[in-house]
């Protein structure tokens, strides 16, 4: 396993990983947060992805950015963030087409879908942990 500066979620109770998790998941929602224009709602991606270059290498640099924080807040195995880096290379590749990019951008959500693999396997750590706890005790 992989670890950086993050912390291992098999060290933490549950209610200090939703304390944890909780700071992240407003961020992603910031990020991928849909505005109302008309009536439609982009998210800042979108809005971004207007101005040619400079959006779509604004909206990745801040995708990775949140990547960073995540990988600096846990210590994930190379899998989750393998998952999460592909995400971002999607995003990317979504970010290069013109209009139909704008659209699959605005379903695809990169941070709040990493948010939701970081989320999945911190809890399930923490189900991990509560069953072997309360097996051993039951010893």
């Amino acid at each position: 396993m992989a670890r950086y500066s993050g912390r291992d979620p098999n060290d933490l109770t549950t209610t200090e990983k939703k304390k944890t998790l909780y700071p992240l998941y407003r961020r992603a929602r910031h990020l991928d947060r849909k505005w109302t224009i008309t009536c439609t709602k982009p998210d800042e991606f979108t809005l971004l992805g207007m101005i040619p270059v400079f959006g779509d290498t604004v909206s990745t640099m801040l995708a990775i950015g949140y990547f960073w924080r995540v990988r600096n807040t846990f210590a994930l195995p190379k899998e989750i963030s393998n998952k999460m880096i592909k995400n971002i290379g999607l995003h990317v590749v979504i970010s290069i087409l013109p209009m139909i990019g704008w659209i699959l951008r605005r379903i695809f959500g990169v941070n709040k879908r990493n948010y939701k693999i970081l989320e999945r396997y911190v809890m399930s750590e923490a189900s991990h942990n509560a069953a072997e706890s309360t097996s051993a005790e039951s010893t």
